[in-house]
């Protein structure tokens, strides 16, 4: 009955949003993706996202590909886009400027619900440099002060707030940053800041690729977006201690790099990112129906969008028994609202 209840609360909450005329409702649909989403890689996986959102509109969809979250985030919240798959912190940055941004569906965790419904972000550095985060047989943060560290985008949940906040948290006492918030202490580095230098991978294959070019002693990283590329060498998947390396025959941008390894220094749960619209730029029923769509069993069971276990290529999901959308509240993402107010 929970889910149940969820799923009607949702859909008359996207009703009471929508607002989409019969002009705008004929148009194509453009879909926003983020940099780690818009590579050649995830054509495939864009596509299917594509085909399921027509079929279920009865519209045409046209991709938007970007370079830079913002982009994103601003095409969404200004209508230029309709649907999007952003990040937890970009989508709640859309709905800032546009209240009509609202959560179509979430991805599950492997449970079937929202209860496992998280991925990590993780701080890393390349293998050859670990052990000088080691103390007392285990790997720390406190070395990282100092060093070139490569975020991806302010805008990212994992890729920026999640960790900057971490590393706030890890050294307030002794750095005494009191009420400071982490876009004023990280943003850049230099004398008088906690960093030597700050860069920004502008995408989360981008960051890694900093940390194993050498162009960054530590960066931030997920693991949804580079896992594909990645083989785990040791320890436990999203673990302190944790080693990957990038596969053979890897996509760009990381079909040069085979064989580099990285080092996991800890690992942090992030709420799962929505799949968000913009309402204006659909009608109730259509709103309904793309929701259903996403949220039906041929959905969960397509391994262009929910990879199944053990198989190679990318999708927005993995499948490991239970996982499928769920139509998830606004006020689900309200703990990273608050963190954000920090």
């Amino acid at each position: 009955m929970k889910k149940i209840a969820v799923i009607v609360f949702s859909l008359l909450a996207l009703s009471a949003w929508a607002n989409g005329s019969q002009e705008v409702a004929n148009k194509p649909i453009v879909a926003v993706w983020y940099p780690n989403n818009s590579g050649e890689d995830w054509k495939v996986a864009r596509q299917s996202i594509d085909d399921l959102v027509s079929k279920a509109t009865g519209r045409p969809v046209v991709d938007k590909l970007t370079t830079d979250y913002v982009i994103a985030i601003e095409a969404l919240a200004t209508g230029n886009a309709a649907i999007a798959y952003p990040g937890a912190v970009g989508f709640l940055q859309a709905q800032a400027k546009n209240p009509k941004v609202q959560p179509l569906v979430v991805s599950s965790g492997d449970s079937g619900t929202l209860d496992d419904a998280y991925y990590f972000s993780r701080i890393v550095v390349k293998s050859d440099n670990a052990s000088m985060y080691l103390k007392d047989g285990k790997f720390v943060l406190d070395n990282i002060k100092g060093k070139t560290f490569s975020f991806v985008s302010t805008s990212s949940t994992s890729g920026f707030v999640f960790p900057a906040n971490l590393i706030k948290t890890s050294f307030n006492k002794v750095e005494k940053f009191g009420d400071k918030k982490v876009e004023d202490l990280f943003l850049e580095g230099g004398a008088g800041k906690f960093f030597g230098n700050v860069v920004f991978g502008q995408s989360h294959q981008g960051s890694l690729v900093n940390v194993l070019t050498g162009k960054a002693d530590v960066g931030a990283v997920d693991d949804i977006d580079v896992d594909s590329y990645l083989e785990l060498v040791s320890g436990t998947v999203n673990t302190s201690g944790a080693v990957y390396k990038v596969k053979q025959g890897a996509a760009a941008p990381f079909d040069t790099l085979a064989g580099a390894q990285f080092t996991v220094l800890t690992a942090i749960q992030v709420r799962n990112a929505p799949i968000a619209v913009n309402t204006d730029m659909f009608t109730a029923s259509q709103l309904k129906a793309l929701q259903d769509a996403f949220l039906a069993d041929s959905t969960s069971q397509n391994p262009m969008i929910f990879l199944p276990k053990g198989t190679k290529g990318t999708a927005l999901n993995k499948q490991n028994g239970k996982n499928h959308f769920i139509a998830a509240s606004n006020a689900w993402w309200d703990p990273i609202r608050e963190l954000l107010k920090d």
